[in-house]
């Protein structure tokens, strides 16, 4: 047992931690509907060292979702034509600012994609699995941001 935690330390392995972060207060705008913002604040708010505002005015970064979009894609057809495969697709576009308006993320876009078998015979069974498989990429894109947003440090401001 030891052995497999040394050889895996020994790689570079580690865990991820708690995540920390430079700024001491954050808000998230994005549409009131957003499922992807809701779970950013709920990772946020779990944060140790910073708070999440729900005033972005006085929120030493505003995090801005730009635009999120779900796209399905034709991956392959059988001899009959028909679907076999689809792609789908999640696309996410966010930008961060600090509390005097500089851009500190320029606007970046996070995609993750997932390939998917289809049958007619098991549609309800396949838009439930659609569901889940855009959750996930949901959840794997919280995660890039939330890190993408913990590596930000606050600009040096002139003298």
């Amino acid at each position: 047992m030891s052995f497999l935690i040394l050889g895996s330390s020994a790689c570079g392995f580690r865990f991820r931690g708690v995540v920390q972060m430079a700024y001491p207060s954050v808000a998230v705008q994005a549409a009131p509907a957003s499922q992807l913002a809701n779970d950013l604040r709920r990772q946020l708010a779990a944060v140790s060292n910073t708070s999440l505002l729900n005033d972005a005015a006085t929120a030493a970064l505003r995090v801005e979702v730009l635009n999120e979009s779900r796209e399905k894609e034709v991956l392959s057809v059988n001899a009959q034509g028909r679907v076999r495969e689809y792609t789908l697709y999640l696309r996410v576009k966010i930008r961060a600012l600090d509390a005097q308006g500089n851009e500190v993320l320029p606007p970046t876009d996070f995609v993750q994609k997932r390939d998917i078998s289809f049958n007619e015979g098991v549609v309800l069974a396949k838009e439930s699995e659609d569901n889940l498989l855009y959750r996930e990429m949901q959840n794997e894109i919280v995660q890039l941001i939330l890190r993408r947003i913990a590596a930000l440090q606050p600009l040096a401001t002139k003298s």
